[in-house]
């Protein structure tokens, strides 16, 4: 879990997503028509965000035993599953769910493999057909958005049980079209944010706070990571009214999604803003964020900025090296071994004739909607306490394998 790959493009998975993820990728929606980039330096702080169609997130609520480990089945009463993993790119969030996926295939009985698209969508649809001629008749996919339509017809035509890995499948309201995991757009929005309000003192001390700016990276052409932003924004107007006109919207599309993306666009926004003494920084995607602290570090601003992104995965290599992080002092973060038990045991269910789409995870399930959404539990790490999470996975998987009440995440 520690020695995690560097983290190369992120987005949410969201409700998703994601926070956490590692690749750009679009929700199955259309985009906003794109406004001009606000790292330019008269850009204006945002409107108040949409209100999105996500459950209130607060304690999980009671499993009822549908499409988790702690189903009442014998996994091995039966003969193995065939369950493949087909994914649009490399990427550190696919390898670890990779990883995670293979780790599960003992636990409940199920044969494993995985495939990688190459970003070729006909590749992707071809090669599902092909394993389900093989017998693999469940199935985590994530396609890119922009064919997961195709995908979600060709597992129809093949047969095919499935859940989405990553790629969150909404339609034009924002409503699931298909049962799955998300990492809530605006959980991790408020994650953020209510971390950064309770902890600014500890590295600030106690300063004037309508001194306090807000530099929220975003990316406009992928709508989650939009929202997500639009949320910090708005989240931190509410929490610091004296200082709500000193919150930005920075997108780095025009730079990257990348830490180059994130030092090239923050750079000249800090030097249009000298009238900022203190800097909040948030962002979906955990490079753009260590690129924007770069950035903050070249101004001569490290002390008087604190950084927060969804994802930990650099955070926890620069601990684990002895690096100084700077100003980047914690991540929303989440274990992909307790990520992937909804989506086998959620497979395994529809397989057995326990559960059908509409029907699974009924606890998630929103009265108004089609199908349920999990919202992934993610927790804040820092120096502190990342040392101890890898503790707080395994005594979760042990709590379910005992049916044992679940551990407080660290």
């Amino acid at each position: 879990m520690k020695k995690v790959l560097a983290v190369l493009l992120a987005v949410l998975i969201a409700a998703t997503l994601f926070a956490c993820s590692n690749e750009p990728a679009s929700p199955n929606t259309s985009p906003d028509s794109p406004s001009a980039p606000a790292s330019s330096p008269d850009a204006s702080p945002p409107a108040a965000p949409p209100s999105v169609n996500e459950p209130n997130v607060g304690p999980a609520p009671e499993r009822e035993n549908l499409g988790w480990y702690t189903d009442d089945v014998d996994w091995f009463a039966r003969e193995p599953y065939q369950i493949a993993f087909l994914y649009d790119r490399a990427s550190a969030t696919a390898d670890l769910l990779d990883g995670a996926l293979q780790n599960w295939s003992a636990r409940v009985n199920f044969t494993y493999t995985s495939y990688n698209a190459d970003s070729n969508a006909d590749a992707f649809i071809n090669t599902m057909g092909v394993l389900s001629q093989q017998g693999y008749t469940g199935m985590v996919l994530n396609p890119d958005a922009s064919y997961a339509d195709r995908v979600k017809q060709a597992a129809e035509e093949y047969g095919i049980t499935w859940l989405p890995g990553f790629v969150p499948l909404l339609d034009m309201n924002g409503d699931p079209i298909w049962p799955q995991e998300s990492l809530g757009i605006k959980y991790q929005a408020d994650l953020m944010i209510d971390w950064l309000s309770a902890n600014y003192q500890t590295y600030l001390g106690d300063i004037d706070r309508s001194k306090i700016g807000l530099i929220s990276t975003s990316q406009y052409v992928v709508p989650v990571l939009k929202l997500v932003s639009d949320f910090c924004i708005s989240n931190f107007q509410e929490a610091f009214p004296e200082a709500a006109n000193n919150a930005f919207e920075v997108d780095t599309v025009n730079f990257g999604f990348d830490a180059n993306g994130g030092y090239d666009a923050v750079a000249p926004f800090l030097a249009a803003h000298p009238e900022i003494e203190y800097w909040f920084v948030v962002g979906s995607i955990e490079d753009v964020v260590q690129g924007a602290c770069r950035a903050i570090d070249a101004a001569g601003l490290t002390a008087n900025t604190v950084a927060i992104s969804c994802g930990a995965n650099l955070l926890m290599d620069s601990w684990l090296s002895g690096t100084d992080t700077g100003c980047y002092k914690a991540g929303v973060y989440y274990s992909m071994e307790i990520y992937a038990e909804p989506l086998v045991c959620g497979i395994i269910a529809m397989l057995d004739g326990r559960a059908t789409p509409e029907t699974l995870w009924p606890e998630w399930k929103d009265p108004n909607q089609d199908y349920p959404v999990v919202t992934v539990a993610c927790t804040i790490l820092t120096v502190d306490n990342y040392d101890t999470y890898d503790d707080y996975v395994q005594a979760y998987l042990t709590a379910i394998e005992n049916g044992t009440p679940l551990p407080p995440a660290p």
